[in-house]
C-alpha cells in the first residue's frame, strides 16, 4: 500500500510541473534560509558555554555617565583596579588582571639567529592572540596543561605560556616538552622564555588567546610605558580585569562594595557618575556597550531576528504549497469521488496526500543541504568563519528532522485534510468543495500574509538603507576623503616616525603629513579626566588625542576661537572641544582660553590655547562627548597624510602607494608597510548595520521571490479554470485589458490590505532599530508609498504576465478545452 501511495504521488508530482517547480523551489529556499540561520545562531550562542563554573565568571567593565544620564566611557577599566581590588574586597575565589598587547614575534634558534617572524595585529582593527596576564588567569579560566605548572609559569618576570597550536606554529612540530625553555621575542626587543603549554580550547571563546606574557614582566621591561601600574587617573582600552566568584556569593553582594571603593580611588566630576559593574562571561560575546579589543561582537536582537525571518520564510514558503494545493483540489475533485465511491476511507486520502506532501518536502530538503554551504561562501562577509554545514553533526540531523516533520504538518496537513473532505456527490460532478469553489478566503488571507510580510523587508531594507546613507555621509566635523593612516612600531624611536613624516613630506601627490596617536574618530579613544587647575568641584571625564600641530588643518577640524597647538614631548598645551568648554563651566566657549588645565596623563597641565567645533570622535551611535587634544611626541605612532585633490587620477594613487613604502622600507626593513583609508575606518564602525543591511536586502529578495512564484502559480490555476469564462467573454466583445483587469484585480486587493497591515508594524520596529542611533534620519511618507506602489507593480507584473497569455488567446481554443 505505501509503495502505491508513493507511485501515485511520484505522477501526480510529474503531472503537476510547474506547481511541483514552484513548491520545490519555494521550500528549498525557505529551508535553506531556516538551515543557514541555525547553523549561524547556533554557533554564535556556543561562545563561552563550556567553561567549568561559569555562572561565577564576570568580567569587571566600568562605565562612566554624564549628569544627563548618558553613558560617555564603558567597558575598560584602570590598570590597578583589579589587583587593588582583589586586596581590599571580598567575595572573590579569585580575581586577574590582563592587558591586550599588540606585538610583532620573533623567533629566534639557539644561536639567536631569526628563523620565524610574525606581525603584529592591527590596532582596533583585529584582535591580538597576545595578553599580559597575571597567573589568577589559569585560576580562572580552565585548560589542559602539556607542559608547565598552572601555578608557577606565570609568576616570574620574562615568562610566557603558549598555546599548542601556537607553540607549533613558532616551533614546528615537537613534543610539549622540547618547547619549555625557548625564547620568543616580542616587539623586537623583549624576550621571553617558554614556561608552559597549554592545549587549545576546541570551542568558541572571546578569550582565544594564545601568548600568555606574565604581568611582571611589565614592571621590568619597557611594557611599563603603556602598561602604567600605579595609574588611577587613565580608563585603558587594553586594561582589562577577570573574576570568580566565591561559592554562594551573588553579584549583587559583590557589586555593594564597588561605590565606596571607586570612592576611595578616582573622583568622579561633579555630576558625573562612574560605576564599576560584574559583566558575565556569557554576556561579553553580545554587549556592544562594554568596549574591548580582542572580542567579536555579536548582537542577539539580530539573531533573534534572523530566527524570526527564517520562519516567516519558511511559512511564506508553506503557504504556496497551501494555497496551490488547496486551489489544486479542485481539478482533482473527479479523483477523490471515485475513491471514495470505491470504498477509500478519509485517513487514507489524508496519508495519499501527506506522501505527496513528503516527496516534496524531502527533495527540498536535498537541495537545501546542497544549496546550504554555497550560500554561505556566497555571505561571507556577514557570516563568521567557522560556520558550516556538516551533516555528521548530531544537532544538525536533529534539526533538518525537526524541519522535515513541521514542514510536512505546515504545508501539507490542511490541504490533506480539506481534500479528503469533499463529499462524492460533489467531487464526482467535479465541484470540489462549495467553500473553495466560491470567494477562497483561505486562500486570499494567505496570500494577504505573504505580501504583508514581503513589504515589512521592503519598508525595513528603505529606512535601514537611508540610516546608512545619513551616517556614512553626514558632516562629522572634519574631513574624510583623500587620508591614508599607517601605524608605526611602538617600540621604535620617536625619531624614526618624524623622519618618515619628513619623508611623506617630499612624495610628489601628497599635500600634508600629520603624527598622532588615533585618528579625529577611532573605534576606541583612551579617556581621563581634565579640569581646571585650582578648583577642584570642575572636573571632567573626556576622550582625548596626542598629535603634532598639522593633525587640526589635515583633517580639516574647525577652530571657532584661540590658536592651533605647538608640537611638544609633554602636554603643556591645550584644545578642548565645545562640549568640553560647556562641560567645564564656561557658558561662553571662548572663555575657556587661557585657563590652566590639569589632565590624568603623566600630570600633564598647561594652558587652553584654542577652542575646536564639536566633532564626532566615536560613531553616531554615540552623542558628542568631551574631548582634548595635546601633544606628547612619545605617544604619537601614527602617521596620516593628505593626497592632493587629483590623487584619483590613473596610477597616481598607486605611484604614491610605491613611494610611501619606499620610503617605510628605509626606516623599518623588517615591518611590512600597511596602510588604511580613513573614510574606510569610518565605514568600519558601522559593519554591523551595514550588515543589517545586507541581511534585510537577501530576505526581502527571498520573500518577494516566493511570494511571486505563488502568485504566479495561482494566476496560472486561475487562468485555466476560468478558461471557458474567459472564451465566452472574449466572444462577447471583451477586451483584452478587461479581461487582464478581471483576473488581476483578485490579486491586487490582499496586497492593497497588505500594505495597510505591513506599515504601521514596520513603523513601529524601525523606530525602535533607529533609538540606537544618537544621530538618525525621520522615517519619511514617502517611503510607504514607493514601498506600496513597489509590491503593487511587483504583483501586477506578476499576475498580469499570465492574464495576459489567457486573454490573448483563441477563444474557439478556449471553448474546446472544456
Amino acid at each position: 500500500m505505501l509503495k502505491n501511495y508513493f507511485i501515485i504521488a511520484w505522477r501526480n508530482l510529474i503531472r503537476h510541473k510547474l506547481n511541483t517547480t514552484i513548491n520545490i523551489l519555494g521550500l528549498s529556499m525557505g529551508i535553506t534560509t531556516c538551515m543557514v540561520i541555525f547553523l549561524l545562531v547556533r554557533f554564535e550562542f556556543s561562545y563561552d558555554n563550556f567553561h567549568p563554573d561559569k555562572n561565577r565568571i564576570y568580567r569587571l567593565v566600568a562605565l562612566l555617565k554624564n549628569p544627563q544620564g548618558n553613558n560617555i566611557e564603558a567597558g575598560c577599566v584602570t590598570v590597578p583596579l583589579p589587583m587593588t581590588l582583589r586586596k581590599e574586597l571580598s567575595g572573590f575565589e579569585s580575581v586577574s588582571a590582563f592587558y591586550n598587547l599588540y606585538a610583532n614575534v620573533k623567533i629566534p634558534d639557539a644561536s639567536g639567529k631569526i628563523t620565524k617572524e610574525f606581525e603584529k595585529a592591527r590596532e582596533r582593527e583585529e584582535a591580538s592572540e597576545i595578553i599580559v596576564a597575571e597567573p589568577q588567569y589559569f585560576e580562572i579560566f580552565k585548560y589542559k596543561w602539556l607542559a608547565g605548572n598552572p601555578a608557577t609559569s606565570l609568576k616570574d618576570p620574562f615568562k610566557v605560556v603558549l598555546s599548542e597550536k601556537q607553540a607549533v606554529r613558532y616551533f614546528g612540530n615537537k613534543n610539549p616538552a622540547d618547547w619549555i625553555g625557548r625564547q620568543i621575542i616580542y616587539s623586537d626587543s623583549l624576550k621571553v622564555t617558554v614556561s608552559g603549554i597549554v592545549q587549545d580550547w576546541k570551542q568558541n571563546s572571546d578569550f582565544g588567546f594564545k601568548d600568555f606574557i606574565s604581568y611582571s614582566t611589565a614592571d621590568n621591561s619597557f611594557l611599563k610605558n603603556d602598561i602604567d601600574m600605579s595609574g588611577w587617573g587613565m580608563w585603558d582600552f587594553d586594561a582589562q580585569g577577570i573574576v570568580k566568584l566565591s561559592r554562594d556569593v551573588t553579584p549583587a553582594q559583590v557589586e555593594k562594595q564597588f561605590p565606596a571603593f571607586l570612592k576611595s580611588h578616582i573622583q568622579a566630576p561633579p555630576g558625573f557618575s562612574e560605576i564599576l559593574y560584574l559583566q558575565p562571561v556569557s554576556d561579553i560575546h553580545f554587549n556592544e556597550h562594554y568596549k574591548d579589543s580582542y572580542s567579536r561582537k555579536a548582537s542577539r536582537p539580530v539573531l533573534y531576528s534572523l530566527i524570526g525571518i527564517a520562519v516567516f520564510i519558511l511559512l511564506i514558503a508553506a503557504i504556496n504549497f497551501i494555497n496551490l494545493s488547496t486551489a489544486q483540489s479542485v481539478k482533482r475533485a473527479r479523483e477523490i469521488g471515485v475513491r471514495k465511491v470505491l470504498g477509500s476511507g478519509r485517513s487514507g486520502l489524508i496519508l495519499q496526500f501527506m506522501t505527496e506532501t513528503w516527496s516534496v518536502v524531502f527533495f527540498s530538503i536535498l537541495l537545501a543541504i546542497i544549496f546550504t554551504n554555497p550560500v554561505i561562501s556566497v555571505f561571507h562577509s556577514m557570516i563568521p568563519a567557522g560556520v558550516k554545514l556538516y551533516l555528521d553533526d548530531f544537532y544538525t540531523i536533529l534539526f533538518l528532522g525537526i524541519i522535515m516533520l513541521v514542514t510536512c504538518l505546515l504545508a501539507g496537513l490542511y490541504p490533506a485534510k480539506v481534500i479528503s473532505s469533499f463529499q462524492p456527490a460533489l467531487s464526482l460532478k467535479g465541484r470540489g468543495s462549495a467553500h473553495l469553489n466560491s470567494k477562497s478566503y483561505l486562500r486570499k488571507s494567505l496570500i494577504l500574509f505573504q505580501f504583508t510580510v514581503s513589504l515589512f523587508f521592503i519598508i525595513g531594507t528603505l529606512i535601514i538603507n537611508k540610516q546608512i546613507h545619513f551616517i556614512l555621509n553626514k558632516d562629522l566635523g572634519f574631513d574624510k576623503e583623500a587620508i591614508i593612516t599607517t601605524s608605526t612600531p611602538r617600540d621604535r624611536s620617536w625619531d624614526n616616525r618624524e623622519i618618515l613624516k619628513e619623508k611623506f613630506k617630499q612624495i610628489p601627490g601628497i599635500q600634508m603629513v600629520t603624527r598622532h596617536m588615533e585618528t579625529p574618530t577611532a573605534k576606541g579613544h583612551s579617556g581621563t579626566f581634565i579640569e581646571i587647575k585650582g578648583v577642584k568641584d570642575i572636573k571632567v571625564d573626556a576622550s582625548f588625542d596626542l598629535c603634532d600641530e598639522s593633525y587640526v588643518p589635515l583633517f580639516g577640524m574647525k577652530m571657532i576661537a584661540g590658536r592651533n597647538i605647538f608640537h611638544s614631548d609633554t602636554l603643556h598645551e591645550f584644545l578642548i572641544n565645545e562640549t568640553c568648554a560647556k562641560a567645564l563651566g564656561f557658558k561662553q566657549t571662548a572663555d575657556a582660553l587661557g585657563q590652566i588645565v590639569h589632565c590624568g596623563i603623566n600630570d600633564g597641565q598647561g594652558p587652553v590655547v584654542g577652542i575646536v567645533k564639536d566633532f564626532h570622535s566615536a560613531s553616531l551611535h554615540e552623542v558628542i562627548t568631551p574631548f582634548f587634544i595635546s601633544s606628547n611626541k612619545n605617544s604619537e605612532s601614527q602617521i596620516s597624510v593628505k593626497l592632493s585633490e587629483n590623487y584619483k587620477t590613473t596610477g597616481q594613487l598607486s605611484v604614491v602607494l610605491a613611494q610611501m613604502e619606499k620610503a617605510w622600507k628605509t626606516l623599518y626593513p623588517d615591518k611590512k608597510f600597511e596602510f588604511r583609508f580613513f573614510d574606510e575606518t569610518i565605514a568600519s564602525l558601522y559593519d554591523r548595520e551595514q550588515k543589517t543591511s545586507q541581511l534585510m536586502n537577501t530576505a526581502m529578495a527571498v520573500a518577494i521571490f516566493i511570494s511571486c512564484m505563488g502568485l504566479l502559480g495561482m494566476a496560472t490555476f486561475t487562468a485555466e479554470l476560468r478558461t471557458r469564462e474567459i472564451g465566452i467573454r472574449k466572444v462577447f466583445g471583451a477586451s483584452v485589458s478587461n479581461i487582464v483587469s478581471m483576473l488581476s484585480s483578485d490579486f491586487l486587493k490582499p496586497v492593497l490590505a497588505a500594505i495597510v497591515i505591513a506599515s504601521p508594524l514596520a513603523y513601529y520596529f524601525m523606530h525602535q532599530w533607529l533609538q540606537d542611533f544618537a544621530y538618525r534620519v525621520n522615517i519619511s511618507w514617502w517611503i510607504y508609498i514607493f514601498a506600496g506602489i513597489s509590491a503593487l507593480l511587483i504583483a501586477l507584473i506578476t499576475v498580469s504576465f499570465q492574464a495576459f497569455r489567457a486573454a490573448t488567446a483563441n477563444p474557439v481554443k478556449c471553448l474546446r478545452t472544456e
